[in-house]
């Protein structure tokens, strides 16, 4: 398959590839291990592989990254889940890794895109919740989750939407109140997480 071809079961890899660009977690890693990240994922599920056989050496000259670098984040990427060490180095053969996609998504309670569209989804009885909650706040209390919600818009690098960051405080006031269990009855496939 091109690496270009969407296949019937889901995302071409060039897709994959975007997703994990455009994943909080990635953009959280160190440059190091993002790099260290990428090109095991190139040569693995970008050949088509499930298997990666490399040195330190070998992935040194892969990444251009320094021996200290791979030694220090390969141990963090095995330790996230991504990469998975299935065969130890020999003298005769070179340590065997299984590399992991990311998730294709980011759990609902922490992507702005769906809790915008979840919000428009709540009940007339879910939305008056969200307004009884806001009543009950003190200005203060109002004024900390509004800083709290444009801080984590501009940390996703997201620009500032009013409409978007309204619905972000609707969803925190219905999801750190006692609502929360009621929100999550209703609609249990919103907190699932992928």
């Amino acid at each position: 398959m091109d690496h270009g071809e969407r296949s019937s079961s889901g995302p071409s890899r060039f897709e994959r590839f975007c997703q994990v660009l455009d994943h909080p977690a990635f953009r959280r890693m160190a440059p190091g291990k993002q790099l260290l990240y990428l090109q095991l994922l190139r040569w693995s599920q970008g050949n088509g592989k499930e298997l990666v056989e490399a040195s330190r050496l070998e992935l040194c000259a892969w990444t251009g990254l320094a021996v200290e670098t791979i030694k220090k984040y390969l141990p963090q990427l095995i330790a996230d889940g991504l990469v998975t060490r299935v065969r130890e180095s020999t003298p005769i053969n070179p340590a065997g890794y299984e590399v992991h996609w990311m998730p294709a998504q980011v759990p609902a309670q922490t992507d702005p895109t769906a809790i915008s569209y979840y919000v428009d989804q709540l009940t007339t009885q879910e939305r008056a919740e969200a307004k009884r909650i806001k009543v009950l706040l003190t200005r203060e209390e109002r004024s900390h989750i509004q800083s709290t919600v444009s801080e984590s818009l501009r940390t996703l690098g997201i620009p500032w939407n009013y409409e978007l960051i309204k619905k972000l405080i609707t969803w925190y006031h219905l999801t750190h109140s006692p609502y929360r269990d009621e929100l999550e009855g209703n609609h249990p496939d919103w907190f699932t997480t992928p």
